[in-house]
């Protein structure tokens, strides 16, 4: 009887993170109020109010970590089995700008931050060091520099937990109206040829629930054997799963294939974007604000300022530059939160597929970066 229960929450669970997108696309598409908010939103939220109303013990065998850890890598390539890559070369010189305006702003916020608010905490340097290889690269960045920096595993615990709740309103930001703001300080995307657009319009046959099946059954085994391709790579080079490595390895591979004319006719991009919205509810369920430490005011002051003052210096600097609010946005979520939440946010803003891959790009260099970012930060404040 109990595996029978155990069975049946199973399939609830994963009824819940395949069938809400689905929802959430027909409530968009039909009041207004879920238009403004999207989607990918409305798929954040939901998962957030059925991970906090849920005690952790529903989940049997952790499927929303499970859901969230394989479908970004499968939803990666078929984004970009679609992509006009040469429109991404194109913007890819802009982005890099972007990009390391953003680590410039990162490295300005950190050092101030600790200088001045140093009292907060007994580790602030570290906490610096670590701040600054997060919004750089990402949280295994951030968990590498605490520990090649020796800082207190309940510091390191604590910064990622705030982080969570610090970013989460940030990203909430970017999934909503963050295009609609900061097109009033940038300047707007330059129009080009490359778009979703890259390829013909699908015929009526292609169009048919027979020819999407096919289409999507071809997409996902070519999205599988990448992603086996990358974990094979990465258990080569290094001994274990390592993301970075992984995230290279199907982002070359969605490139590459994307060169591929019949598979790029395939037009996979909407299957990705389904992904997209699968993992945001699964992510949203791994959200457990109850866990955050109540007494750790200082830190959350800390996270706070340094992230946002990044921002604000990123996007000072934007303006300076010239840098596009397409561009800006998704270099600065490449940058905050690594190249895992560029698709979601890509999708968002309705950003065009250069801009994903552009994206995707400096994600994965802030990887390398922000761990010397972090270092450098912190042997400056010694």
């Amino acid at each position: 009887m109990e595996v029978v229960f155990s069975s049946i929450k199973i399939l609830i669970i994963l009824l819940a993170l395949v069938g809400f997108p689905k929802i959430a696309y027909l409530l968009a598409n039909r009041y207004r109020f879920f238009k403004i908010l999207g989607p990918v939103i409305l798929c954040y939220a939901a998962g957030i109010l059925i991970g906090n109303i849920f005690p952790s013990g529903f989940w049997p065998g952790k499927i929303p970590e499970l859901v969230a850890d394989l479908s970004i890598p499968l939803a990666i390539p078929l984004l970009l089995a679609s992509t006009d890559f040469l429109y991404g070369i194109k913007n890819t010189k802009t982005a890099l700008i972007s990009f390391a305006l953003s680590s410039l702003a990162v490295a300005i916020s950190t050092l101030l931050v600790a200088r001045f608010l140093g009292y907060l905490h007994p580790e602030s340097d570290k906490i610096a060091g670590m701040l600054a290889g997060l919004y750089t690269g990402g949280t295994p960045n951030l968990n590498a520099l605490g520990h090649a920096l020796d800082t207190n595993r309940s510091t390191i615990v604590l910064v990622n937990t705030v982080d969570v709740l610090v970013g989460g309103t940030y990203l909430v930001f970017l999934l909503s109206f963050s295009k609609r703001f900061f097109s009033q300080f940038l300047k707007p995307e330059p129009e080009t040829e490359g778009s979703h657009a890259t390829t013909p319009e699908p015929s009526k046959e292609e169009n048919s629930l027979k020819g999407s099946v096919q289409r999507f059954l071809i997409g996902f085994v070519l999205s599988a054997i990448g992603f086996g391709i990358s974990v094979g790579v990465s258990i080569l080079l290094v001994g274990k799963l390592h993301a970075p490595i992984i995230l290279l390895g199907i982002t070359s591979w969605g490139i590459g294939i994307s060169f591929v004319k019949k598979i790029r006719s395939l037009r996979t991009f909407p299957f990705g974007s389904y992904l997209i919205l699968i993992f945001s509810v699964a992510v949203g369920a791994l959200a457990d604000f109850r866990s955050l430490v109540t007494d750790a005011p200082g830190v959350i002051l800390f996270v706070a300022i340094t992230m946002f003052g990044a921002i604000l210096i990123h996007l000072l600097l934007g303006i300076l530059f010239k840098i596009p609010t397409d561009t800006w946005i998704i270099t600065s979520v490449s940058s905050i939160y690594g190249p895992a939440f560029v698709p979601p946010v890509t999708q968002a803003i309705e950003g065009k597929e250069g801009i994903l891959l552009s994206g995707i790009l400096t994600g994965l260099i802030g990887y390398g970066v922000g761990n010397y970012l972090g270092l450098a930060i912190h042997a400056v404040l010694q």
